[in-house]
């Protein structure tokens, strides 16, 4: 059988000393597995109110604004 051009590819790359590909499969390549984890609930929470533009639509602090709009102006509708 005939010799693959991937296969002669990476047999050039090796005798020139540059990095071949085989040497990269079945690496983590620097991610530990056990630090890396998902977020909490409450962290997911605190994270989206600390955002710079978050939505304001949810936050109510009680208070109210009355806008009569163009009184006295004796506009006759």
């Amino acid at each position: 059988m005939s010799i693959s051009k991937a296969r002669k590819a990476r047999q050039k790359l090796a005798q020139q000393g540059l990095m071949t590909p085989d040497i990269l499969r079945g690496s983590w390549q620097g991610v530990n597995p056990t630090i890396k984890r998902t977020p909490t609930l409450q962290e997911k929470q605190a994270k989206l109110n600390k955002k710079h533009r978050r939505n304001h639509a949810n936050y109510s602090d009680g208070s109210f604004c009355i806008y009569r709009g163009l009184q006295g102006l004796g506009s006759a509708c």
